[in-house]
């Protein structure tokens, strides 16, 4: 289990460091459009997983990796319509694809096994997408 991750959350404004997964999780679940709407979640130089959102149940999910060269996934769900959808993120209204905004029930499990294991794997209902950065 990693329990090394460097953690900042808006609400709580700080970074903090050697937090343990479930601590992470327990942030991310805790997400709600309004006084919680961002959690960035880094495990050393390696990789980077980032929620944010939380307004009408939906968030935002990004996993970046940096070794052995740079990757950038959102969590997208399967629907690819061009309709969009608006998230609030630090108290700016963002829009995004529709189906990159995936309900927080569905994010946090895969966002589990994610911290658990360092490694994106492969969700079910849901799929990650590369993004070109």
């Amino acid at each position: 289990m990693l329990n090394d991750w460097r953690l900042y959350t808006d609400e709580s404004g700080t970074e903090q460091k050697h937090v343990a997964w479930h601590e992470v999780l327990k942030e991310i679940a805790q997400l709600n459009g309004s006084t919680r709407t961002l959690v960035h979640a880094a495990y050393g130089d390696h990789v980077d997983l980032v929620v944010a959102g939380g307004n009408n149940g939906k968030v935002l999910v990004q996993w970046k990796e940096h070794e052995p060269v740079a990757q950038h996934y959102v969590l997208a769900a399967d629907k690819h319509t061009g309709v969009m959808c608006t998230l609030v993120i630090e108290g700016s209204e963002v829009t995004f694809p529709i189906s990159w905004c995936v309900p927080l029930e569905q994010a946090v499990p895969v966002c589990g096994d994610v911290l658990r294991t360092c490694e994106k794997g492969e969700p079910a209902q849901l799929e990650w997408l590369p993004v070109e950065m």
